[in-house]
């Protein structure tokens, strides 16, 4: 469920372009502090969302070539299977809609934040954010197996290619305040 159009909305008012994230005022991704793997992520998931949403094969294309330009011909597609799974257990656990922007586009969204602090908990084994993150990303209290385990997965792999520097264990209040309220895109 994302814009349609991935070009920038224009602001006739103040002449200049303004794409959807920024104008919903979604925060970026260098005010976050995602690390390389966590962009390349990203835009590989939005990649795969992309699949589901328009039936195409072209998406998994650009998911494939995101991951393996970044990351190399071994690890890239491993990142861009392990994404899947992800979505996958997110679609099948997940009883609301999932709000995600363009492949490349600066902003997060407040699911696309969910997941990122989910993988981030799992990454640095706070087991509390990941029960938090695991909530927040299906959209209710119970937790899930499936997704969980996915979410573990993923995870492990993004530190064997190359653990960020910037992983800490988040405070219970820090990925509060890095959420926002949810708006679907369509």
């Amino acid at each position: 469920m994302r814009q349609k159009n991935s070009k920038p909305i224009g602001n006739p008012q103040a002449g200049e372009d303004v794409c959807a994230g920024h104008a919903l005022g979604f925060p970026l991704r260098t005010e976050l502090g995602f690390s390389p793997i966590e962009n390349v992520t990203l835009d590989v998931f939005r990649a795969v969302c992309e699949v589901y949403t328009s039936g195409s094969a072209q998406p998994w294309e650009i998911a494939f070539k995101i991951a393996e330009e970044n990351l190399g011909v071994i690890d890239g597609p491993l990142v861009v299977a392990r994404t899947t799974a992800l979505l996958r257990a997110l679609r099948s656990e997940r009883k609301i809609g999932f709000s995600y922007l363009s492949i490349g586009c600066q902003h997060v969204s407040p699911d696309e934040l969910a997941v990122a602090g989910l993988l981030k908990a799992a990454r640095t084994g706070d087991e509390r954010g990941l029960q938090r993150g695991l909530m927040l990303a299906l959209g209710r209290s119970k937790t899930s197996a499936r997704t969980q385990a996915a979410a573990r997965a993923l995870a492990a792999l993004q530190l064997q290619i190359g653990p960020p520097a910037s992983d800490a264990p988040a405070g219970n209040d820090d990925f509060q305040t890095q959420t926002v309220q949810a708006v679907y895109l369509h």
